[in-house]
């Protein structure tokens, strides 16, 4: 049998200390704990964050410092094919990349995976750091893009003629994390209120305050809802003083969601998904896979896996009225949710499942 193929993996592979997981590390989890590991010899260069909560980069660095030469060390002593990297924007994004530039530099195979909304706005604020990033990419012999949204976003910065290097590989479940027998069944008429769900980190960016304030339109305009929030982040304690101060009888804060996720997300009937800025939303995922429809923002693959009036609906970033009249929409017309529920689920299976995406890795890397 001819020796594997030894390959470098820069990515998220340790639980963090805080416990919270992140789609970062489920992503690299699942792969080196699927049958690729039969095919492929897999040198790990853990990157994971301490906790989810936003951190100094002054505070990072030391510990990036570390990683590279970790991965210098690897690529000058142990026999490396190839340098897979997983990598989210801003520091992320230089650290990984600079592995990449070296890998290169040394003759070996180069795929990097960006996996964060907010690299656009890294872009957008820094001609140096486009500079950067477009030298990266030119220089890489893959680029895995999370949907065709993002494929077209990095397709202008690389050479024309180079757009076969672009792969596309959606986020993906395991079976598990899919609805267990038929499809989730919804009131023709309501006759109880509509149940709203806000699951993401609880952060600014996350917009965690457009979702007050869309709730704030539905209780003074007399809606008849109910919204629990689940997530943790540096907001907690300002959205707990929110919603007292505000008095807002519709919305409670009940934590972070690890325990019956499956059960607590297939009770809601809404889940309303604010952020600002995403890659590829893997709460986005888990909440459809359940059968839950969702109204989003317009933020990057998201553009992809929702058709909206088809399977959810599409909102401005940061419009809470806008996600407000989504919610009267559906409270107008509640056969809605069954349609919405149904293309939801069939959308994620079609194109969101583990095995999937293992198959397409296989063949990314035994091409390289």
């Amino acid at each position: 049998m001819a020796d594997k193929k030894r390959i470098l993996f820069v990515g998220s592979f340790n639980p963090p200390a805080d416990g919270r997981i992140g789609g970062q590390y489920f992503a690299c989890r699942s792969l080196i704990d699927s049958d690729l590991k039969d095919d492929f010899d897999f040198l790990l260069v853990d990157s994971t964050l301490d906790t989810i909560h936003v951190s100094s980069v002054f505070l990072r660095l030391h510990k990036v410092g570390l990683r590279v030469l970790r991965c210098v060390r690897e690529l000058l002593l142990s026999d490396v094919d190839a340098v897979l990297l997983f990598s989210s924007s801003g520091l992320s994004f230089i650290e990984k990349g600079s592995v990449g530039l070296l890998g290169k530099l040394l003759g070996k195979k180069v795929v990097i995976f960006p996996r964060s909304g907010p690299i656009i706005d890294n872009v957008k604020r820094s001609r140096l750091y486009r500079s950067y990033l477009s030298t990266v990419l030119r220089s890489c012999d893959a680029l895995i893009c999370q949907s065709d949204y993002w494929r077209g976003f990095f397709l202008s910065m690389v050479p024309e003629g180079s757009g076969d290097k672009l792969v596309v590989i959606e986020n993906w479940l395991p079976d598990a994390c899919f609805s267990e027998g038929g499809q989730k069944a919804y009131p023709q008429v309501m006759d109880r209120p509509l149940r709203l769900l806000y699951f993401n980190r609880i952060e600014k960016r996350k917009g965690i305050y457009d979702f007050l304030e869309a709730m704030l339109l539905l209780e003074r305009s007399g809606a008849w809802v109910e919204a629990k929030i689940y997530g943790d982040g540096s907001e907690c304690e300002n959205v707990k003083r929110f919603i007292a101060e505000h008095q807002l009888k519709n919305t409670e804060y009940m934590g972070w969601l690890s325990a019956d996720k499956k059960e607590v997300i297939s009770s809601f009937d809404l889940c309303l998904f604010t952020s600002h800025s995403e890659g590829f939303p893997n709460a986005l995922l888990e909440v459809m896979a359940l059968g839950v429809p969702v109204v989003s923002c317009r933020v990057g693959a998201v553009n992809d896996l929702i058709v909206s009036g088809r399977n959810g609906f599409l909102v401005d970033v940061e419009s809470p009225g806008q996600i407000a009249q989504a919610v009267h929409a559906v409270l107008r017309e509640p056969a809605l949710l069954q349609e919405f529920s149904r293309r939801s689920v069939e959308r994620v299976k079609q194109a969101n499942r583990l095995d999937d995406a293992i198959t397409k890795f296989r063949s990314l890397l035994s091409a390289l």
